[in-house]
Formats: C-alpha cells, structure tokens, sequence
C-alpha cells in the first residue's frame, strides 16, 4: 500500500475525502505531512485547501482529492456546500487541547447529513508526540469511546511532526471507501 502521484489510467477510482475538525488540530499538516512524508509547518487555512494524491491499495488505484476545510467558525456556514459528494471523511482534533474533541461531533453530523449516513468516517487524534507516555492510553480510550458512541470507522492517533501512526488512517480510509463503493456497485 504506497501512495504515488497521478497514475494515469482509466482504473484509478477518484474519489473526494473530506477533513474536517477544529481549527488548530493541524488537519493541513497531517495532509502535507502524507503527502511529503516530512513535517511542514502550515499557517492557520482560511476556507479551504485542496490536495490530490493518489493511493496504491491493494490492486485498486485510488485518486483521494482532499478537501481540507478550514475549522473556525466563521466558515462554517460553507462546510456544507463544499462536503457534500465526499465518499470519505477524517475529523481531526488535538489530543494535547482534548476539549477539541468535544467539537467532532458537529463535524460528523453536517457530514452525514450532506452525504451517504454511512459514509466511512475516520478519527485523527494529532499531536501525539506532545503527550506523555503515560497519558497516551487515556486519550485512546477516549478516542475509541468517542469512535463506538458516534459510530466511526476507527481511530488513529498520530503526529504531523514527528510522523507516528500517519500511515495507517489513510490506506485504511482508502479501504472503507472501496468496500462501500463496492457494496453499492459503483465499482
């Protein structure tokens, strides 16, 4: 499961990928951090930032255009109108600020409610290499809670900075979409 850039082939599967979260969780840099696989400090999104990578997953070549959506409130009100048609999703919060994981659940709604309820949705958790050792297993027991009670499609905690867990989320989102759009034979 390699990410490359732009295969050109008529079997790449295209597919957008919403990332939604707080503003401040670091949704930018987890995306230039896979992309780039080196930590690259962003500014503060205004509206949206838009990235295309594709992703080798198994025998399937996935094009994942993100849509990266800026997290203040004062771009709310467009989040709906540039959700909508997403196959997938991340919502992301900071697991050193965790009352940013109390806003996710707004983030989820507005996504299911502008696509398919079933739309596979993942959690990011970023900034782990902030968080002591010891402390790591409380804020996964919160992110796995928060994962069964809002009916996610799995957690990952990880760091834009220091690369830990950055693989994983996005081959496996890119699995959960394939797997849905195969249940609904779109491919």
């Amino acid at each position: 499961m390699s990410k490359t850039r732009f295969i050109v082939s008529p079997d790449v599967l295209t597919v957008k990928v919403v990332v939604a979260g707080p503003g401040g969780v670091g949704k930018t840099t987890l995306l230039k951090r896979h992309e780039t696989n080196s930590y690259i400090p962003a500014v503060s999104t205004v509206g949206i930032n838009f990235l295309v990578m594709d992703q080798e997953i198994g025998e399937n070549i996935v094009r994942m255009a993100f849509w990266d959506y800026a997290g203040e409130d004062r771009f709310r009100s467009l989040f709906p109108g540039y959700c909508t048609g997403s196959s997938g999703a991340f919502v992301a919060f900071d697991t050193s600020r965790i009352q940013t994981l109390s806003e996710i659940p707004e983030w989820v709604r507005m996504i299911r409610q502008h696509n398919d309820p079933n739309i596979p949705i993942v959690l990011l958790g970023n900034k782990i290499d902030t968080i002591p050792e010891d402390q790591r297993d409380l804020i996964s027991e919160s992110a796995g809670n928060f994962v069964r009670q809002n009916k996610l499609s799995g957690y990952y905690l990880c760091s834009a900075k220091s690369g830990e867990g950055m693989e994983s989320p996005f081959s496996h989102l890119g699995i959960l979409i394939i797997e849905n759009k195969k249940r609904k034979g779109q491919i």
